[in-house]
């Protein structure tokens, strides 16, 4: 027997789908995903494989290390041609570090506090939504500037390049 999806079949599978969290990962032409900072290690991660120009993605910077991060700012600006500043909004997230585990009361939670409290490292997560204009290249690539400012106040500055993708 053979069968075909409908137009709402196909609809709430894309609702599936766009309610499933995707994964963070390294994209490939990323110059480097990791690099030391303050006493800790931070990952620049996306949830996208490739970027695609002129299509939202998410970038995350998660922080694990003895230190506090007050804040990550930063812009990107194209390496090929220079299409302006474009800025990198990231809000920090809820990361299972100290303070969202005094939160938790289940034993999983539990055991999970015993292990971080264990830890003297900070673990924070800070993410937002991007986007790049689209350029006659077919591919461009991105330097991305981030500064993070410490509890003490005090910044440093990092950078990292990406490729973009014609859709």
């Amino acid at each position: 027997m053979l069968s075909a999806c409908n137009d709402q079949s196909q609809s709430e599978s894309h609702q599936l789908n766009a309610k499933q969290p995707r994964v963070m990962q390294c994209i490939e032409q990323q110059s480097q995903c990791h690099f030391e900072l303050a006493g800790g290690r931070v990952e620049v991660l996306f949830d996208v494989n490739r970027i695609t120009a002129e299509q939202a993605f998410n970038m995350s910077v998660n922080y694990t290390g003895a230190n506090r991060i007050k804040a990550v700012s930063g812009y990107m600006e194209g390496v090929d041609m220079f299409m302006g500043k474009i800025p990198v909004f990231l809000e920090p997230k809820v990361a299972t570090d100290k303070l969202a585990v005094d939160k938790m009361s289940s034993l999983k939670a539990q055991a999970q506090k015993k292990a971080l409290l264990a830890n003297k490292h900070n673990q924070q997560i800070f993410r937002g939504e991007l986007l790049v204009g689209s350029c006659s290249a077919a591919q461009m690539t991105w330097q991305v500037w981030l500064t993070f400012t410490m509890a003490d106040n005090q910044t440093q500055t990092k950078m990292l390049t990406i490729v973009s993708y014609r859709s």
